[in-house]
């Protein structure tokens, strides 16, 4: 570590494996030296998640190469907000950060982290995936409506992932000038590698679960629970079949729904469902290159991990209307590289599907642009968005300095 190097400390409650790739990019950056702060080792070591209703451990986190301290030790604590780490104002003083990331603000561990921040005049980079597009109770709104602006205020940059994402931040007052847009890391060696070897693993699957190369086929990934909505994929190919459609839908994931999605798929009789179960994230990007399209019917989803991962591999996506991850600089593009259709609209989501279905240049023309936006949205998740940081920053104490 040098002295002259731009120090910047992240402070998260535990291993995310997505976003572990981009701490390793920026850990290769010259002059920068940064250094992860955990608050448990859920993840890293195996815990239970309730909505996979499993026992879950991330293989692919690759810690060993960017510097770290779980500040709570051997601990495998929930992340909840009570989550806290009282260490992390003494690892500060020594770490002695030029800007310090945070992820949200309702556990302890990052409020403490943001006072110590305001303390010492270091600036604060903010990162949420918050978004205005689901439903919430008025009351909710108002009383968040006056502590956010209040909170906000004292943030001095924000990491954005999307359209979405910033648009809710306005409504709380903050200036686009604070906007440094981000996107949402993935693995993207993983998924480099993968995008070159896609039409072997697109084989490999198809083969796999017996569908043919021309039939079309679709996936969501996602725990199984009730607001991923994966019965509205079922809904989808029943509706497809009354219409004389052939189409196979991938439902990748575990979860307490699973049970009831089977009984439902029982419905069909040509088309098929496939049930992966929990499939390992560094084997997901054989599934992306197997479908001709992405569909994700969530009713709550901030921003799609496995929409950015879909498009990297050249996928378009229709995705519900309450879903975080559509505008026009965003993953999904309208008529650009998907559709949009209001959420539980079964039939209009089968009329998006069809266009797809029936318009082989149209899916290609989809795929390219998803692929071109997602090489250059990863570009940005995993060093340009650093370098912006970086710039404005020292642009801040220059100004200082001559004041």
């Amino acid at each position: 570590m040098s002295n002259n190097n731009f120090r910047v400390a992240i402070i998260v409650s535990h291993p995310i494996q997505h976003f572990c790739p981009q701490y390793i990019s920026f850990t290769k950056m010259k002059d920068v030296d940064v250094k992860l702060f955990f608050a448990s080792m859920l993840g890293y070591k195996k815990y239970v998640d309730k909505n996979f209703g499993q026992e879950i451990s991330w293989n692919n986190l690759r810690l060993e190469e960017f510097d770290h301290k779980f500040l709570n030790g051997e601990q495998v604590l929930p992340s909840t907000k009570e989550l806290d780490a009282p260490s992390i104002t003494e690892e500060l003083d020594s770490f002695n950060p030029d800007a310090i990331i945070t992820y949200g603000h309702f556990q302890k561990v990052q409020r403490r982290a943001h006072k110590w921040a305001k303390t010492n005049n270091v600036p604060i980079v903010y990162i949420t995936d918050s978004e205005n597009r689901q439903r919430r109770k008025w009351y909710k709104l108002l009383a968040k409506f006056f502590l956010l602006r209040l909170y906000y205020n004292k943030v001095n940059y924000f990491f954005t992932v999307g359209d979405a994402n910033e648009a809710y931040f306005k409504l709380y007052g903050v200036p686009e000038k604070k906007f440094i847009r981000m996107h949402y890391p993935i693995d993207v060696d993983v998924y480099a590698d993968a995008y070159q070897d896609k039409a072997a693993l697109r084989r490999m699957i198809r083969e796999q679960y017996g569908i043919p190369e021309n039939d079309f086929a679709i996936a969501v990934v996602g725990k199984l629970v009730t607001w991923k909505n994966q019965e509205h994929l079922i809904d989808l190919l029943i509706d497809l079949e009354s219409k004389g459609h052939k189409a196979h839908a991938f439902i990748l994931g575990s979860g307490k729904t699973l049970d009831g999605l089977k009984q439902k798929a029982e419905q069909l009789k040509v088309n098929k469902v496939h049930f992966t179960g929990f499939v390992d994230p560094l084997e997901l990007p054989a599934y992306y290159a197997a479908i001709d399209a992405y569909v994700h019917p969530a009713s709550i989803e901030p921003h799609s991990l496995a929409i950015s991962e879909a498009i990297y591999m050249g996928c378009p996506v229709i995705l519900s209307s309450t879903c975080g991850s559509y505008g026009d600089t965003d993953d999904v593009q309208i008529n650009k590289n998907g559709f949009v259709y209001n959420f539980g609209n079964i039939g209009e989501l089968s009329e998006k599907v069809v266009k797809l279905l029936n318009d082989q240049q149209l899916r290609q023309q989809f795929s390219n642009h998803s692929r071109k936006i997602s090489l250059k949205f990863q570009q940005r998740a995993h060093k340009e968005s650093m370098l912006d940081l970086i710039n404005k920053v020292n642009k801040l104490k220059r100004r200082s300095v001559s004041v």
